[in-house]
C-alpha cells in the first residue's frame, strides 16, 4: 500500500509540473517551429500555419498603463509604459525565464515611448519618442533601467525602431509612410517610401538578419508588413489576432509580437509550422 501512496504521489508531481509549466507561460517553452525569415524567402506563405502562443504579462503601473515600445536582449525583456496623456513614462523589466517583472523605472520623458530596440554592441536600449517628438530617441541603461542619453536628435523622424546586429544598423520608421536606415552612430545613410493600401494603424518594428517586420493594427486584426535591408517591400502576413500590437522582436532563434491589452503588455510568441 505504502509503495502504491509513493507511485501515486510522483504521478501527482509530474501532472503539476506538466500543468504549471506546458501552455506556454512557464519556464519551459515548445519550439517555435519554422524561422519566419524562412516562411518569407520561400515565397510560400499559404504552406504554413502561424499561431500566436501566450509568454508573459507585464502589468502597468499606477497611472503608467498603456503598453508601447518592447525590446529584448535575449535574458530580459523591456516594456514601455505611458500615461493617458505623452509625456513621462516607465520602463518594465521581465526575465523570459521566469516571467516575473524583476524592475521598474522612475518616470522617464519618453513622450510616447512609441518603440523600443536594444543595440548589442553598445548594450543600451533606444526608445523612440514618436508622434510629435519623432526625431528624438532616449537611450537607456537596461541594467538599471536610467537614462544614457536623452534628446538625440535624429536627421529623420522615427516612431518605430530596430537594430540589426550583422550590419551594426538602425531602422527607422514613422507614420506607415518611411522608411529609413541609420549606421550604428545614428548618422542617416538612405531613405525608401512604404508601400501601405492596408488601412491598418503603423505601430513599431523589428527585423531579423534579412528582413525588417511592421506591426500593423486595426479594431479586430493585425497583420505584418515586410521589407528587407536594402528597402525593398517584400509581403505582409495578416494575423487574426484582435488586440493591438506595440512592436515586434526577434531573440534566441524566436519571434515575439507586443500587444497592449487590459492595461498591460501582454507578450506572444510566433511559432510557426508547415500545414
Amino acid at each position: 500500500m505504502r509503495k502504491r501512496l509513493i507511485i501515486l504521489a510522483a504521478v501527482l508531481a509530474a501532472l503539476i509540473l506538466v500543468l504549471t509549466f506546458g501552455a506556454g507561460c512557464g519556464s519551459i517553452e515548445e519550439s517555435s517551429g519554422v524561422p519566419l525569415s524562412e516562411v518569407i524567402a520561400s515565397g510560400d506563405k499559404y504552406s504554413y500555419k502561424i499561431e500566436l502562443n501566450p509568454v508573459l504579462t507585464c502589468s502597468g503601473q499606477g497611472e503608467f498603463t498603456s503598453a508601447q515600445g518592447a525590446a529584448s536582449d535575449g535574458k530580459y525583456v523591456y516594456f514601455v509604459f505611458r500615461q493617458s496623456e505623452n509625456g513621462d513614462c516607465i520602463v518594465r523589466k521581465c526575465s523570459l525565464k521566469t516571467k516575473k517583472i524583476v524592475k521598474t523605472s522612475s518616470p522617464i520623458y519618453l513622450f510616447h515611448g512609441n518603440d523600443m530596440t536594444y543595440n548589442s554592441k553598445t548594450g543600451l536600449l533606444y526608445v523612440a519618442h514618436g508622434n510629435k517628438e519623432g526625431k528624438i530617441l532616449t537611450s537607456i541603461d537596461p541594467s538599471d533601467l536610467s537614462v544614457k542619453e536623452q534628446t538625440i536628435d535624429l536627421e529623420k523622424g522615427s516612431g518605430a525602431i530596430t537594430y540589426s546586429a550583422s550590419r551594426d544598423r538602425f531602422a527607422i520608421s514613422q507614420g506607415g509612410k518611411s522608411l529609413h536606415f541609420l549606421d550604428g552612430e545614428l548618422n542617416h545613410i538612405a531613405s525608401f517610401d512604404r508601400v501601405d493600401n492596408s488601412g491598418y494603424t503603423a505601430q513599431g518594428m523589428g527585423s531579423d538578419e534579412d528582413y525588417i517586420y511592421f506591426p500593423m493594427s486595426d479594431s479586430d486584426s493585425n497583420m505584418l508588413q515586410i521589407y528587407d535591408w536594402d528597402g525593398n517591400y517584400v509581403d505582409q502576413l495578416l494575423l487574426d489576432f484582435p488586440w493591438e500590437s506595440e512592436s515586434v522582436f526577434w531573440v534566441n532563434d524566436t519571434y515575439y509580437i507586443a500587444f497592449n491589452h487590459d492595461n498591460a503588455a501582454q507578450l506572444y510568441k510566433m511559432v510557426i509550422t508547415k500545414k
